[in-house]
């Protein structure tokens, strides 16, 4: 029997019970720790990707075994207010896989894009994760002493709120564009129909968003967004998905 390993804390806000479930539901055997020798077929489930686990992920992907990474979603929730939780193979914020289906799956609208605004809105990230995909400590100071040489717009920055219940728009009231190294605030400016520019080279908004890097602030993408929001719905699923097991049977196929 395949052995499944869910790496997080259990407290109400990760649900580990959730996820065991969704797992035995497919026929795995939850353990409570990393396996030291595991095999193929054998799961492990992170909250995000530290540094402090990256050691256990290394060791079950050498072995064929599958490594999924979750986190909040990337809308926060559906709309019936149920909370989404991001998952995909290997890494998060779009570095990792996962398989897409139907365009149905995204129903949600998305506001027209904004026709007007007046500063940029720097939207910092708590800086999590793996090397490579969290957000670089230094980043803030650096993107806006360079934001503050490309234009003479007001520039402002919205600290990461936490775990404080803020409403995620507010800020975004009157910015030409916002501003992230790949954040889910990112994703929701772009629902809300603000500009984004980005940083990281594989956010899963960046289809949607400019890259920052040699870029005109004046002149942000103004596409299609839904092509991207399409994609990102696959990559996020209810806790009552996650549960019945069919968020784990569509991404372990």
């Amino acid at each position: 029997m395949p052995k499944a390993c869910v790496l997080f804390k259990p407290s109400v806000a990760y649900r580990r019970d959730a996820f065991e479930a969704g797992l035995r539901r497919l026929g795995y055997a939850t353990v409570e720790r990393p396996l030291p020798n595991p095999e193929r077929g054998d799961v492990l489930v992170l909250w995000n990707r530290s540094v402090v686990d990256e050691g256990h992920a290394r060791r079950y992907e050498a072995s064929g075994a599958t490594v999924l990474v979750s986190e909040n979603g990337y809308v926060g929730k559906d709309e019936q207010g149920h909370k989404l939780f991001a998952l995909a193979r290997g890494h998060h914020n779009g570095a990792g896989e996962w398989l897409v289906g139907s365009e149905t799956r995204w129903s949600s609208s998305l506001d027209p894009w904004r026709s007007q605004g007046d500063f940029l809105l720097v939207l910092p990230q708590r800086g999590i994760g793996e090397r490579g995909v969290a957000m670089p400590r230094d980043w803030v100071g650096r993107v806006t002493s360079l934001l503050r040489k490309l234009t003479k717009r007001p520039i402002r920055v919205r600290p990461h709120p936490g775990m404080a219940k803020t409403d995620p728009y507010e800020a975004l009231r009157g910015a030409h564009a916002a501003v992230t190294w790949g954040s889910g605030a990112g994703i929701k400016a772009l629902l809300a129909g603000v500009p984004v520019f980005y940083e990281l080279s594989r956010w899963i908004g960046a289809p949607a968003g400019t890259f920052l890097g040699g870029a005109d602030l004046e002149r942000p993408f103004l596409g299609d967004r839904l092509p991207m929001f399409r994609r990102l719905a696959w990559a996020q699923w209810s806790l009552k998905e996650i549960e019945g097991g069919e968020a784990f049977a569509w991404l372990l196929k």
